[in-house]
Order: structure tokens, then C-alpha cells, then sequence
């Protein structure tokens, strides 16, 4: 039997030699775009026109769902404020829990309609109390979207109806996917099958059904979105964990939705079947130190932001390690979590794709009066 290899994405995207080691064959897909990554590090396993760029239909709504939760977890909004329903949204088209203008509805509730019930309404909604109108929200997302790297995508709503410009690209949205993960709040959203918590308007409750049908007969399937329209055709990004290895996979423009579904499994069959998940470092782990001048303290640990592991074919095991690239010194101050070097992740000898390290502690400047306190403190202990 050949050797199996372990295929890392960052290859792809850096031009890197294909290894000399056979890779498993590839699974048949459809869908015209197609993706499979794994989480912690964007490893690419199998990719069909990854950069080809496409309509994202309701796949928007993650980048909605996870500034949303952003605002959460920094506090700038709660998941029991109440959001004010406007005529804007009202109007939005397409799927929706049919908001009245000026009725008010908890903001965790419209959530929930967004990430279950695919709602264009509740989107709308959730980004004009956020940022006072779609407009400024959808630039949020865009800046959110530089951010992440997702160098092909470009938002003009926050729900996904088809509209000239509103693009993304299938690798583009593993990078949306990758950060989204990383908010618990997201994906306990999205692996809900249904929901009748939220109101219908005439004083009983709807009934969400989430369209991802991977949720439940997959095993290990938790999360993402769907999204269709007659432009988009067939979308999906769905992210399952098994045996401490997670992946991500994406397709675009598939023909039906068995189609999609169907692409979607095949892909992380593959994945798991092939790969297994090798950790080289937990989150937060310190890799390293940086010198930092005129501070107070001389050094500070560089760390990983979260669990990094890479992915081995299961019947072959090159040599894979975690290599930290350190800048020699940083002039204090140094914030906490502040991007301090990168590690490579170094696979049969060769730099296949990279993560960031961050300062583990703030450092403040030293200033002369500090100084002077403690060398006074130092000549009182002699």
C-alpha cells in the first residue's frame, strides 16, 4: 500500500514543493468550489478553485453572528438588550421571522433566528443596533474581513441576498470559519437543530429548523451555515471534531442541496479517515522569550494564542515541529497579546504554513522614577 502523506494548505498558497511522499486520493466533488482544512492552523487537506470567486449567499451571516458575539464578549452588548425592529428591516426579503416595525425583541433571540432560522430580517436588525445602521455594520464586517486575512471577500449586506459585489471565495471562508470557532457562544448557535423559543408575532412561538442536515446523521458535525440562492447556488460550510482533530470544510455553488450535503461529507470523511490531529502546542503555551528594552521586567513569554496541531496521515509520519521565529528585542511598552513573532510549523524539514505568537504579559515602560525607586530599594538591601 503507498504511503499516505500529510498535505498542509500553506503549500498550496506559498508555491512549496509537493512533498515526495504520495498523498491519498482525493474525494469526488461536484460543487464547483471546494475546501477541507483543519481548524487550528488553516492546513489545507483537499482544494478545488479555493480562491474562485463567488456569491456567498446566507454563509454571510457568520461574519454577522460572530461580530455580534464580538460585541458580547467585550461587552458592548448583552444578549438581553433589547433591539428596536425598524422599517428597513421589516422590508429585508428572502428568509425572516417576519419583525413588525417597532416591536423590541432580545438580542440573543434574534441571534438565535439568524444562526437556526437563517433570518435576513434579524440580521438587519442586529446591525443597526450594533453600529446605528446596516451600513456602518456592514463596514465592520468588511474590516473584520481584512483583518482575517479573507483577501477576496467584499460585503454590501449583512444577510447575503444576492447583490453586485457581495463576494467571497471558498478559502476565504475557512478563514471566517477558523476565527468563528473559536467563539464557543457561535458554534453552541449553530449545531442547534431547532428552535421554538422565539416569538411569531401572535403570541406564540416559531418553529426554527436548521437547514445544515449534517447536524446529527455526521458524526461529530457541531456547526457552521448554509446558504442558497438562485445566484450562490448551494452553499455550505460545516466544521466537525473527532479524535481531537478539527476540521472545516466549504462548498460553493453546488447544483442541489444533496449536492452540497453529499460534497460536504465526502470531504470530511476523507479528512478523518486520512489524517489525525498531532498537537504541538496548547493554548497559551509559552515557545519562547523576546528581550524587551527599557521595560520593567527584561524579557516576556511568547505564547500561542490557541491549541495549534497539525495534521499526519495516518499511515505516514514525516517529521513535523513547531519552530518559534522571535524578534531579538521590543522597546517597552509591550501590550498583552500583542503579535511578537510567528512559529513555523516545519514539516519533513520544510516551512509549510505558520501561526502567530503573542506577548503573554504586558510590560510597562521604565520610567526614572521607578528606576531610581528600585535601585534605592536595591542599595537598602545591601
Amino acid at each position: 500500500m503507498r504511503k499516505l502523506a500529510l498535505i498542509l494548505g500553506a503549500a498550496l498558497a506559498f508555491g512549496l514543493p509537493a512533498p515526495a511522499w504520495a498523498a491519498p486520493s482525493p474525494p469526488p466533488t461536484t460543487s464547483p468550489s471546494a475546501i477541507l482544512v483543519e481548524a487550528s492552523t488553516g492546513q489545507v487537506l483537499f482544494a478545488k478553485n479555493p480562491d474562485e470567486v463567488r456569491a456567498p449567499a446566507s454563509m454571510t451571516k457568520l461574519m454577522t453572528l460572530h461580530l455580534a458575539l464580538q460585541a458580547v464578549r467585550q461587552h458592548k452588548a448583552h444578549l438581553g438588550d433589547p433591539v428596536s425592529v425598524s422599517d428597513r428591516a421589516y422590508h429585508t426579503s428572502g428568509s425572516q421571522i417576519w419583525l413588525e416595525p417597532g416591536e423590541t425583541l432580545p438580542l440573543g433571540q434574534l441571534l438565535r433566528a439568524v444562526a437556526i432560522g437563517s433570518a435576513n430580517d434579524a440580521c438587519v436588525a442586529i446591525g443597526e443596533h450594533l453600529a446605528g445602521s446596516e451600513e456602518a455594520f456592514v463596514a465592520r464586517m468588511n474590516r473584520e474581513a481584512k483583518r482575517l486575512g479573507m483577501t477576496r471577500t467584499h460585503y454590501v449586506n449583512s444577510h447575503g441576498l444576492d447583490v453586485a459585489g457581495h463576494v467571497t471565495s471558498a478559502l476565504d471562508m475557512t478563514k471566517l470559519a477558523r476565527a468563528a470557532i473559536n467563539d464557543p457562544g457561535l458554534l453552541a448557535l449553530t449545531s442547534q437543530r431547532q428552535d421554538r423559543t422565539i416569538r411569531d408575532g401572535k403570541g406564540g412561538r416559531l418553529w426554527l429548523v436548521n437547514t445544515n442536515r449534517l447536524l446529527g446523521p455526521v458524526p461529530g458535525v457541531d456547526g457552521l451555515k448554509t446558504g442558497y440562492t438562485s445566484h450562490a447556488g448551494y452553499c455550505l460550510a460545516a466544521t466537525a471534531k473527532r479524535e481531537g482533530l478539527r476540521l472545516i470544510a466549504v462548498v460553493m455553488g453546488a447544483p442541489s442541496s444533496k449536492t452540497r450535503f453529499g460534497d460536504a461529507q465526502r470531504l470530511l470523511s476523507y479528512g478523518f479517515s486520512n489524517y489525525r490531529a498531532v498537537l504541538l502546542a496548547k493554548g497559551g503555551q509559552s515557545v519562547g522569550r523576546v528581550s524587551v528594552l527599557r521595560g520593567t521586567r527584561g524579557s516576556v513569554a511568547a505564547t500561542v494564542q490557541h491549541d495549534v496541531s497539525a495534521v499526519q496521515a495516518r499511515l505516514s509520519s514525516p517529521s513535523v515541529e513547531l519552530r518559534p521565529v522571535l524578534r531579538h528585542s521590543l522597546m517597552a511598552p509591550v501590550r498583552r497579546g500583542q503579535v511578537i513573532g510567528h512559529a513555523e510549523i516545519v514539516l519533513g524539514g520544510k516551512r509549510v504554513t505558520e501561526v502567530p505568537l503573542v506577548a503573554r504579559d504586558a510590560v510597562e515602560r521604565q520610567t526614572f522614577m521607578l528606576l531610581l525607586r528600585q535601585i534605592v530599594q536595591g542599595v537598602l538591601r545591601i
